[in-house]
């Protein structure tokens, strides 16, 4: 009997001094400092500007090659400027195949080189979406 109460008397002590180990959670990294400042970034350049890219894009487009097109016909080109300033993807999206192709063709025919864009200092890549629309008459 003396064995029992003592070992009754042992596990309660020992149950009321035992210390509940409660593990800290891994303070997370602070990216409050990584928001995007415009003062940091610059956009991609075109030599003449973002207009000049437009005109001479236009100028390349053929409408000959243009099939099914009737009154305003509309593309958007998503296209990306690498940090070495070179177009890289394109995606030309429309109702128009014919024109999407003929679009595609007339922005990989460009040969300038852009000045590439900026973060932080370093070249990034930056996208861009730019809308055609050509009147068939």
């Amino acid at each position: 009997m003396k064995k029992i109460v003592a070992f009754i008397l042992f596990l309660g002590f020992g149950l009321a001094f035992v210390q509940a180990q409660e593990t800290q959670p891994k303070p997370t990294e602070d990216h409050s400092r990584d928001k995007f400042i415009p003062e940091q970034s610059k956009q991609a350049e075109y030599p003449g500007g973002l207009s000049a890219f437009m005109r001479e894009v236009s100028e390349k487009i053929n409408a000959n090659r243009i099939k099914g097109a009737k009154g305003r016909t509309r593309s958007n080109a998503k296209f990306s400027v690498s940090a070495k300033g070179y177009i890289e993807t394109i995606i030309v999206t429309g109702d128009n195949e014919s024109l999407n192709q003929e679009v595609e063709r007339a922005m990989k025919s460009m040969k300038k080189q852009w000045t590439p864009g900026e973060y932080k200092g370093n070249p990034v890549l930056i996208w861009f979406t730019l809308p055609f629309t050509i009147n068939f008459e």
